[in-house]
C-alpha cells in the first residue's frame, strides 16, 4: 500500500477540519467515556472491520449494562477507514479534534493502523493500533499501544506444524505487499532456518490482486513442499482457490485473516480439499475444542455465548480483536478514573494507566505494558485450525 508523506496527510486533515460545521466540537464536559473506533466498514478490509465492530460493540454494551465505569457509560464512536491509510488518519484526527474522544483505536488491518501512530503521538492521545508486525513494536512512541499479536511470536506455531506434524522441511512464501507482509517476510527469514524450514522462494501479491497464478506457477516450479500465505485481505484467500485449481496440492498454512467466515463461505470447497488448509486463529473461536484445563476456556465460552445471543452467529478472530481492544481501554479507564472536564489531562491519565497494565488476560494474549514496552505480550494464545464439512477443527495450540 502506498504511504503518503506526513505533510500530505496534514494538508488533508486541515481541509477536512476546515469544512466541518461550526459548533461540532463538544464544549461541555462529556457524560460518557467517548472512544473512537476506526474500522473498515467499506473497502477491501470490510470482512475484517465489520466483525471487529460487532465484538467492540458487545463489550461496550456489557460494560454499560453493568453500570458503566465509575458510573459513566462507554460511548463508542465508529468511523469508516474505507480501506485507506489516509482515511484512517483523517478519521483519527476527527475523533480527536471534533469528537473529543479520550482514546482512539484502529481495529481493521496492519497497514491502516500504522498511519495512526504519528497522529496519536502528535496529538498526545492514547491510541491502540491493530498491527500484526513486530517491526513497529519499538517505534510506537509515547502514546501508541499494540495489545494484539506480532508475527515473531506466532510464526513458530505453523512452522512447527510443518516440520513436527507433517515432516516437511521446505516452504514457499506467498507474501502480501503491505506493512504486514513486510514484517512476515522479515521474521520468516529470521525464524525459519532455526525451525528447520528452508524457504525456497518468496512471491508477492498486491492486497487487491485477483490473479495470483503467475506467482503460484513460480511456487509450483520451485518444488517447495508447502506454502505459507501471508496477507490480511481477500487476495490471500483467493490464492488458496487458485492454487488448488492449478493442481497445487501441497499443504498450505496461512495467517489469521484467511479464516474469516466470509472467506470460508466463499472458498470453503477449496479450503477443505486434501490436504485441507491450516490457518492461524484465536482461542475464542475454538473454545469448545479446548481442554477443560485451559485457563482461557471459561472466558471464551462466556463471550461466545453472549455473542451468539446478540448476533446469531459465532464470533471469529476479528470479533475477538474488536472486543479485546475495548476490554483493554476499559481496563485503563477504570484504573485511571480520569476527570473528563479536562480532556487533555484525562487522556494523559489513561495513557499512564495503559503503561501500568499488568497481566491483563485477553482473547489473543496476556499483556503487561511498561513505559518502554507498549506491546508487552507475555502469553501467546494462537491456535491452528483446519476445515472439514463446513466446520473448523482445532489442530494445535501454542502449549502443545
Amino acid at each position: 500500500m502506498r504511504r503518503l508523506s506526513r505533510l500530505s496527510v496534514l494538508i488533508l486533515l486541515a481541509v477536512v477540519l476546515a469544512i466541518l460545521p461550526a459548533g461540532c466540537a463538544q464544549d461541555k464536559t462529556p457524560d460518557a467515556y467517548r472512544i473512537g473506533v476506526i474500522a473498515s466498514q467499506t473497502g477491501p478490509y470490510s470482512a475484517l472491520g465489520l466483525p471487529a465492530i460487532d465484538g467492540a460493540r458487545l463489550v461496550a454494551d456489557q460494560i454499560n449494562a453493568a453500570g458503566g465505569i465509575h458510573g459513566k457509560p462507554v460511548e463508542l464512536l465508529f468511523y469508516d477507514d474505507k480501506g485507506s491509510s489516509t482515511e484512517t488518519a483523517l478519521a483519527a484526527q476527527k475523533a480527536i479534534e471534533v469528537d473529543k474522544v479520550v482514546a482512539v483505536a484502529c481495529i481493521s488491518a496492519t497497514g491502516l493502523s500504522h498511519s495512526m501512530i504519528a497522529v496519536v503521538n502528535d496529538n498526545e492521545i492514547p491510541g491502540l493500533i491493530m498491527s500484526g508486525t513486530g517491526l513497529v513494536d519499538s517505534t510506537l512512541g509515547k502514546w501508541a499501544f499494540k495489545p494484539t499479536s506480532s508475527e515473531k511470536d506466532y510464526i513458530p506455531l505453523p512452522l512447527g506444524y510443518l516440520t513436527d506434524d507433517l515432516g516437511l522441511n521446505s516452504c514457499a512464501g506467498l507474501i502480501e505487499n503491505s506493512g504486514y507482509g513486510e514484517g512476515g517476510e522479515h521474521y520468516l527469514k529470521l525464524i525459519a532456518p532455526g525451525a528447520g524450514v528452508n524457504m525456497v522462494t518468496y512471491q508477492h501479491f498486491d492486497p487487491g490482486a485477483t490473479d495470483m497464478t503467475p506467482q503460484l506457477a513460480n511456487i509450483k516450479a520451485s518444488g517447495a513442499a508447502s506454502i505459507f500465505i501471508w496477507g490480511s485481505g481477500p487476495a490471500g484467500a483467493l490464492a488458496v482457490k487458485q492454487a488448488r485449481e492449478m493442481g497445487i496440492m501441497v499443504p498450505i498454512v496461512t495467517t489469521p485473516a484467511q479464516n474469516s467466515p466470509s472467506y470460508y463461505g466463499s472458498f470453503g470447497t477449496y479450503y477443505e480439499m486434501a490436504p485441507s488448509l491450516v490457518c492461524l486463529d484465536s482461542k475464542l473461536t475454538m473454545w469448545a475444542q479446548l481442554p477443560d484445563s485451559d485457563t482461557d476456556k471459561e472466558m471464551c465460552r462466556e463471550f461466545d455465548e453472549s455473542f451468539v445471543a446478540k448476533y446469531g452467529r459465532a464470533p471469529g478472530m476479528w470479533d475477538a480483536i474488536g472486543a479485546q481492544f475495548v476490554m483493554f481501554i476499559a481496563d485503563g479507564i477504570d484504573r485511571a478514573n480520569p476527570d473528563l472536564s479536562d480532556i487533555i489531562k484525562a487522556r494523559g491519565h489513561v495513557r499512564d494507566a495503559f503503561e501500568t497494565t499488568t497481566n491483563l488476560s485477553l482473547f489473543m494474549g496476556t499483556h503487561t505494558m511498561t513505559p518502554t514496552d507498549h506491546y508487552g505480550r507475555v502469553v501467546h494464545k494462537e491456535v491452528l485450525v483446519t476445515f472439514k464439512n463446513g466446520e473448523k477443527i482445532l489442530v494445535k495450540t501454542m502449549e502443545q
